[in-house]
């Protein structure tokens, strides 16, 4: 297990504690995993970050869950951050199906060998994580922020957007880019993901201290992957191993990711609950000071029913 790279910045604040390493997927894939730290008072907290997202980014959602007693670790899923990315002659980055990334969170979680364990997933790392549960995973909670069940919630763009992913697969163009470099990460203005200038300008500034967490652009195969991994879990049954306690946390004024879709997709197990942020954009936990508080207060909620601690167990 060796030593890997963090990035650290002024505007980012990660714990004194963190320390990160290289951990091989099932395929022989290079994931970077970090080691946040934290006493495990509640067990192991898990961050499955979102697409384009870096262990970095959640450096203050790390030190949230220290403070609430968990031991926190979290991963860049392979494409993105300093893990696995596609190079000549080797393409385990791209992303290409869901699997290949259910099954990295099936490998991280089996190296942590952690005995409780709660799962916190943004967005993709929502998708994920809910297909991991969906599979039979095991937990004592999930909160998935933002879960990316359904993209975009203009049917008119979502359309679009799949009918011309398919067309570039169709022609053989699979890895065309789809999006503008850097994405939303580096204009604040218009940006449809928070609406936190001081949030989003630590993004920016990560990005800019290293280059290797560079911003990967979707692509048609991405659309594509997501696509049908989202028709797995809409399908009859696709919910039916989900066993752990999984509340969703959905952003009334999400432009990435269609928030109507999860009192569809709550509905369809006892298991999930769902609550719903009104002026959230899409990253909840990037978000003003009113709207994370708010998500606190949902999650908090949710895991006392769910995780206690070590010492109230003992009392």
């Amino acid at each position: 297990m060796n030593e890997a790279p963090i990035v650290r910045t002024e505007s980012n604040t990660l714990p004194e504690a963190a320390k990160a390493f290289w951990l091989d997927s099932f395929d022989g894939a290079r994931l970077r995993v970090m080691d946040y730290g934290g006493d495990a008072r509640r067990g192991t907290a898990l961050i499955v970050p979102g697409w384009t997202e870096a262990c970095e980014k959640y450096a203050e959602v790390a030190l949230d869950l220290i403070d609430r007693g968990f031991h926190v670790v979290g991963y860049d899923p392979r494409g993105q951050g300093l893990s696995q990315r596609v190079a000549d002659g080797d393409t385990r980055g791209r992303v290409d199906s869901l699997d290949k990334h259910i099954s990295d969170l099936g490998a991280v979680i089996d190296h942590l060998s952690a005995e409780r364990l709660t799962l916190v997933a943004h967005s993709m790392g929502g998708l994920i994580a809910l297909s991991w549960l969906a599979q039979g995973g095991k937990a004592e909670a999930a909160v998935l922020c933002a879960p990316a069940t359904r993209l975009y919630p203009l049917a008119p763009v979502r359309m679009a957007v799949n009918v011309l992913a398919w067309a570039f697969i169709t022609v053989g163009q699979a890895d065309f880019p789809m999006g503008r470099e850097g994405g939303m990460a580096m204009e604040f203005e218009g940006n449809k993901l928070t609406s936190d200038p001081k949030r989003h300008a630590m993004q920016k500034d990560l990005l800019l201290a290293n280059e290797g967490l560079d911003l990967p652009r979707p692509y048609p195969a991405f659309v594509a992957a997501m696509q049908r991994q989202q028709a797995v879990l809409h399908a009859e049954g696709g919910l039916d191993g989900l066993t752990v306690p999984t509340l969703i946390i959905s952003a009334a004024g999400d432009e990435v990711v269609d928030a109507t879709d999860h009192p569809n997709i709550a509905k369809r197990s006892s298991h999930l609950s769902l609550v719903t942020l009104e002026g959230a954009k899409h990253e909840l936990l990037m978000e003003r000071d009113e709207i994370r508080d708010q998500f606190w207060d949902a999650c908090d909620a949710h895991l006392d029913r769910y995780v206690t601690s070590d010492d109230a167990a003992s009392t």
